[in-house]
């Protein structure tokens, strides 16, 4: 799947020209206000490219009456020089809004440098701008008030997939909630999928039996590989496991948002009655006992996304002399010149009701990507979308990091997921606590000490 950037003259003219609208919000820069008046001086000044743009306005109409006009073009075929000369100036005068465009960019940039965070309204306008994005033709937006659509989100394929979620009880009982459990992978994670399988996996499919759940479904995801043996491997995994879901997308850290966006249009697809989804890396380790509360807890709460909150979070800039352990998370000033990320959630583990699915996917249609998929989804579409934030609010919480290998009593029964570099030792002390090998004591404000019942369930707050 590609997204379509391509560049038309009179629909970026429109763009950029109307760019100091756009941006007409006051900012501050070291002290000062950079307000709409001085990208307006500073358009005024670049006359060069008011008469590019002008020239390539008019350019492009002339070729728009070509189009409808048989005579003309088949005068103009017939006459090479004259067809070839007048190309040979649309290319010049291309090349030189091109130049101008990029030099307009360069300086929005530097005037919105270190700047808050504008909304992703204003994210959005800027990015189209930036990169000539152009509307999609012939795809209808799942919400038109978003806006037009320029990410191809709905025509994912799966080429290695899972049946379908069955129609789940609609009675309202705690023991019929539903979750679907969307694990990302990576194409040669054989190890970590495996281990999955072979540990909280186990503690799902006893909930299961136990019927603390109506339905819990599971599936890993994960993009394409370009290496035939490891792509046989897991074609074999599949066979054997049934479940493996696999994107028709290259598989990669920038490519992260993309994966995201295919696990909500799958679900949407293939799960959409599901009460909760449940995202989680392949390195978490989830606590099933704490999960099972979770959707039984929650499994009503309509339009709301639930996660460990990241607040005040600001850009990775390489260019700024960081080294080459943080190249994955760099992002450029003219990418993004703004000071902080929007408020998101920790992205190896958080849940959303069914229920924003298809306005989350809605928002990531109609909202330029950036390589970072929980600032992306969670943070910019669910601000589009109008999503309910849940943010973990203390101990509980629904992810957390970082803990120990074997973490502690009181601590593995505080969260629902946390990261772990070794499934099978972790999920051996969770089975300790709740098999009550271990316990947890904690000491009260008079010095006592209070011995906390493993069977007690676990209550998040959230703010």
């Amino acid at each position: 799947m590609k997204l379509k950037q391509g560049v038309s003259i009179n629909a970026l003219t429109a763009i950029l020209l109307g760019l100091t609208v756009i941006i007409s919000v006051k900012y501050i820069h070291d002290g000062k206000m950079v307000a709409e008046e001085t990208l307006k001086i500073r358009v005024e000044e670049n006359s060069i490219l008011e008469v590019a743009l002008i020239q390539c306005r008019n350019e492009s109409d002339f070729m728009s009456v070509l189009l409808k006009n048989q005579t003309k073009i088949n005068r103009h075929v017939s006459n090479p020089t004259v067809f070839t000369n007048e190309t040979k100036e649309i290319n010049k005068l291309k090349e030189k809004y091109e130049e101008e465009k990029k030099k307009l960019i360069k300086y929005l940039a530097t005037q919105l440098r270190d700047s808050p965070y504008p909304g992703v309204e204003n994210y959005t306008r800027y990015t189209v701008a930036r990169l000539g994005m152009l509307p999609i033709e012939n795809v209808k937006p799942l919400i038109p008030e978003f806006g037009p659509v320029v990410n191809d989100v709905l025509s994912f394929r799966y080429p290695i997939n899972i049946p379908s979620c069955p129609a789940t009880e609609t009675n309202n009982t705690q023991a019929n909630q539903s979750v679907f459990i969307a694990l990302i992978s990576a194409p040669y994670h054989f190890k970590e999928r495996n281990d999955i399988r072979e540990t909280w996996l186990v503690h799902l499919k006893s909930a299961l039996e136990k019927h603390l759940l109506g339905m819990a479904r599971f599936g890993f995801f994960l993009g394409q590989t370009k290496n035939d043996s490891i792509q046989k491997r897991i074609k074999e995994e599949s066979q054997k496991h049934g479940d493996i879901i696999q994107i028709d997308m290259d598989d990669s850290y920038r490519n992260l948002t993309l994966k995201g966006i295919a696990v909500l249009n799958w679900v949407r697809q293939h799960c959409a009655k599901v009460d909760l989804v449940f995202k989680v890396d392949d390195d978490v380790y989830v606590n099933v006992h704490n999960l099972v509360h979770f959707v039984r807890s929650n499994y009503q709460s309509n339009n709301s996304l639930f996660g460990y909150g990241n607040f005040g979070f600001y850009p990775i800039r390489m260019e700024l002399g960081y080294s080459e352990d943080y190249a994955k998370w760099d992002m450029t000033f003219e990418e993004y010149p703004w000071s902080y990320y929007p408020n998101y959630v920790n992205g190896p583990a958080y849940f959303m009701h069914a229920s924003v699915v298809v306005p989350l996917l809605a928002a990531s249609q109609t909202t330029p990507l950036i390589p970072f998929e929980d600032v992306f989804l969670t943070g910019m579409c669910t601000e589009k979308a109008g999503v309910k934030m849940q943010y973990s609010d203390g101990n509980p919480s629904v992810f957390y990091r970082p803990l120990p290998t074997v973490p502690t009593p009181c601590d593995l029964r505080s969260f629902v997921g946390w990261p772990t570099d070794n499934h099978v030792i972790t999920h051996s002390a969770v089975d300790d606590f709740y098999r009550n090998k271990t316990q947890c004591v904690v000491t009260e404000s008079d010095g006592t000490n209070r011995t906390i019942d493993f069977t007690a369930p676990v209550v998040f707050k959230f703010s």
